[in-house]
């Protein structure tokens, strides 16, 4: 009878251990299934985003400019630099206005440097909006990678200097040289450094109209390669929204990407810049706009205004 019990037991343990691989392999197979229904129905979702962006109907429809502030920061978050974008979806312009984080603020006298030291974004934004004259609907801070990989993902600007722009950095791969009048491409590290380098002959008035250049430079660039640029929306916007202080949500990602996807469609050159005009101090610690100069950004904004606001009209509609 002993035999018997262990020739059963045996007979038993065979037969569990032929039935593991048949469990394995359905597991397996019920993981793939999972696998691609998740991609069919990620697929699904895009497809019906895109079909969505692509109905909307701009022949009947007006819509309002909006401003954002970008404030690039480095890796200690002190700000390097800032400019503000404007977008006229209606008449398809894209005006940059280049600051130096030395700018005096007409709020209290600060500079916008140490506005940001104080309050952050909100409170530089604010600053920057009395002392422009302006209202800003959006404003984002940007790293000095993601400021390198958003130009670096349109292929940088091509440059020539109007001087020749040398300096051997302690660091190694930060050195500049360029000659003048000699066009090279610049890539996302070569513009960052030559941003916040004091290279020019006119001090920091050089970086700023640098800045206000190179934005112009890469925008028009973006918008001469229709199809990258349309693939690479996303993209950037990811690069924008990365670890970044931003009033910007989703939806109002998915909203100006419709409008840029038209703009993109009407093969424009829509980028140009307004660079500030006015007094450094002899320190070159600190620059005032002149009043002159505010006026005429007023004027901008109110040649750039949509003749009309209304909602987005779609074929469904």
């Amino acid at each position: 009878m002993a035999q018997a019990a262990a020739a059963k037991n045996r007979r038993r343990r065979k037969k569990r251990r032929s039935q593991a691989p048949v469990a394995l392999i359905y597991f397996l197979t019920l993981l793939i299934f999972l696998a691609l229904f998740g991609m069919f129905a990620k697929y699904l979702m895009n497809r019906l985003n895109t079909k969505q962006e692509d109905e909307i109907d701009y022949s009947e429809t007006y819509i309002d400019s909006y401003n954002t502030l970008y404030a690039r920061v480095n890796g200690k978050n002190v700000l390097s630099d800032l400019f503000l974008m404007r977008i006229c979806p209606e008449q398809g312009k894209m005006l940059f206005i280049p600051l130096s984080a030395f700018t005096v603020s007409s709020a209290d006298g600060a500079t916008f440097r140490d506005v940001y030291a104080d309050g952050g974004i909100r409170k530089l934004k604010d600053s920057v909006d009395e002392t422009l004259g302006i209202s800003t609907d959006y404003y984002c801070t940007l790293s000095n990678q993601s400021f390198e990989d958003i130009i670096d993902i349109i292929g940088g600007f091509l440059y020539a200097p109007e001087e020749e722009l040398y300096h051997l950095s302690a660091d190694d791969g930060n050195d500049i040289s360029l000659r003048a009048n000699k066009a090279v491409t610049l890539s996302g590290k070569q513009v960052r450094l030559i941003c916040q380098t004091n290279i020019f002959s006119k001090g920091r008035q050089g970086n700023t109209e640098f800045l206000g250049q190179a934005l112009v430079g890469v925008c028009n660039n973006a918008f001469d390669q229709i199809e990258i640029t349309t693939n690479s929306l996303d993209i950037i916007y990811g690069k924008i929204s990365a670890s970044s202080s931003t009033n910007i949500t989703e939806n109002d990602f998915k909203q100006h990407k419709t409008y840029i996807k038209e703009m993109l469609k009407k093969q424009l050159q829509p980028a140009y810049s307004m660079v500030p005009e006015g007094q450094w101090a002899a320190s070159g610690d600190s620059f005032t706009i002149s009043p002159e100069f505010k006026q005429k950004i007023y004027d901008e904004m109110e040649a750039t205004k949509s003749s009309q606001k209304s909602g987005i009209i779609t074929k469904d509609e």
